[in-house]
């Protein structure tokens, strides 16, 4: 009987630790809700943004009649765009308390904590009464401008995956680069590398990003992108200081010093032959430095210089909503904070999972 790869035997080990086998498991389930955020959220509109100003701070599960009316808003039919950027409605919708005919023609509208007034049937989305009624209900809530919350926080699951996602795969990209060279050439390249990472590792990450974003605004449109490069150049130097410590003891042994007798190149040693073996050490780093990305957008966010309003975040909304801790809509900061704080979590324990899973000795 053939005995099992090294992979399959990581994998083997991994499915024996429960607890991270459930993180990668709720890491994947919140993946799934923020790529279908926009057609999973009662509120499909670009940014989760449709306001109902009577609505303001209502309580979970919070239900109403809304009427349809016909709008100049024309709906986005294409389903691409409508799961990356959402959908405006093909009508208004109205709070109500109820809505009588008076004529075939005319209606009696009875606004939510509104004056009534009437109506032309034309009016209506749709020609008959009853298919221009809905009930909408707010299963988490409403904000202080009556916007959905459950939707809201779907969307800002994506903010903090897409920002974890490209920040490490930057700072990844830089770390490996820079220790892989710091690692096999030592000597003044060494020093060289080593004394920008003492730099680096000296600043505190969030003043870093803070910094890289003020200087970097200038030259970005997009806050998001920015976020992305501003996370992902401070974060490279854990990467840097473990590629250069497995590189530096992988260098001198006799494959790599067989493939430069060879006559291969330097470039083809370092990523053919010796980074592949240094795949376990550097997931795991991947893994940690995804929650610190998620960690350092919340707080940039939480300072006003993450993503700007209207689009949601989770440490936006836990900055708008911090005032209302200790009141009855505390729940309104500790929906946000709690998911940034299960999500950081949750890859802590697959980042020590992979670590044991992979660690050869055991």
């Amino acid at each position: 009987m053939s005995s099992l790869s090294p992979n399959k035997k990581a994998w083997q080990k991994f499915k024996k630790n429960y607890l991270a086998l459930f993180a990668l498991g709720y890491i994947a389930i919140l993946c799934f809700l923020a790529f279908f955020s926009y057609v999973l959220a009662p509120d499909p509109t670009p940014n989760a943004n449709e306001q109902f100003q009577k609505l303001a701070q209502r309580s979970p599960g919070f239900s109403i009649e809304m009427l349809q009316l016909k709008s100049s808003k024309e709906e986005n039919s294409n389903f691409i765009s409508y799961l990356f950027f959402g959908k405006e409605r093909s009508y208004s919708l109205l709070a109500v308390d109820s809505v009588k005919e008076i004529s075939d023609s005319v209606l009696k509208v009875y606004p939510y904590e509104g004056v009534e007034y009437t109506i032309s049937s034309a009016e209506l989305a749709d020609s008959d009464l009853n298919n221009s009624m809905l009930t909408k209900t707010f299963y988490l809530g409403t904000d202080q401008l009556g916007r959905d919350i459950l939707s809201r926080l779907l969307l800002g699951s994506r903010v903090s995956l897409m920002v974890g996602f490209f920040a490490v795969l930057i700072s990844s990209s830089i770390g490996i680069f820079l220790g892989a060279l710091a690692g096999f050439y030592r000597s003044w390249v060494d020093r060289i590398i080593l004394w920008k990472m003492s730099i680096f590792w000296s600043i505190p990450t969030i003043l870093l990003s803070m910094a890289l974003y003020v200087s970097l605004k200038s030259y970005f449109s997009s806050s998001l992108w920015l976020i992305f490069i501003a996370i992902g150049l401070t974060m490279w130097v854990s990467m840097a200081r473990i590629v250069r410590g497995q590189m530096m003891s992988y260098r001198e042994i006799q494959f790599v010093e067989a493939a430069g007798s060879l006559g291969y190149s330097d470039f083809r040693i370092i990523f053919r032959h010796i980074l592949p073996n240094l795949i376990g050490p550097i997931v795991v780093i991947m893994a940690s430095s995804f929650a610190n990305a998620i960690l350092v957008e919340s707080g940039l966010s939480f300072l006003g210089l993450g993503v700007q309003a209207p689009a949601p975040s989770w440490g936006g909304m836990l900055s708008e909503f911090k005032d209302f801790i200790g009141t009855d809509l505390s729940y309104l900061a500790v929906l946000p904070g709690f998911l940034i704080m299960s999500l950081v979590l949750a890859f802590n324990l697959v980042g020590n999972g992979l670590r044991d899973a992979l660690d050869t000795k055991n």
